[in-house]
């Protein structure tokens, strides 16, 4: 008995009586590897599409000639030396951070001021960040 026949036999309930054991599992088999193969091919399938799109998307959104362009950030605040030193360190690390992010060098970003944002979340919020953040120790 070949595959083809073997799966209708299967798709036939009248018929399932009439197969025997090792029979039933050799189709039962054959529906697992064809359900598992087609899942599969459509994962690689929609992995090239998503990839793919994340291309066409990256690609028009920054441009491929496009400069980057300088990161307004910091001037330091008059008041002691330990404050300058702290905005300088600030001002350090955010460069390195924004340079790293647009994939260029420290030397192409300026950073002209810093502002802190008022945070205007409520307190609930801040509760659920703290314990999901102690929960993880």
């Amino acid at each position: 008995m070949t595959i083809s026949e073997l799966m209708k036999q299967f798709a036939d309930p009248g018929l399932m009586h009439s197969l025997s054991v090792s029979e039933k599992f050799l189709a039962g088999f054959v529906t697992t590897l064809l359900g598992m193969g087609i899942t599969f091919a459509a994962l690689i399938v929609l992995q090239v599409v998503i990839s793919w799109m994340d291309r066409l998307i990256n690609r028009t959104a920054t441009g491929p000639a496009e400069a980057p362009a300088p990161a307004a950030v910091a001037k330091p605040a008059p008041g002691s030396e330990k404050s300058e030193q702290d905005d300088q360190e600030l001002v350090a690390v955010l460069t390195a951070v924004i340079a790293m992010k647009m994939k260029t060098s420290v030397g192409n970003i300026v950073i002209r001021n810093i502002e802190k944002i008022e945070d205007r979340s409520p307190a609930w919020n801040s509760a659920g960040i703290i314990e999901q953040m102690n929960s993880r120790i």
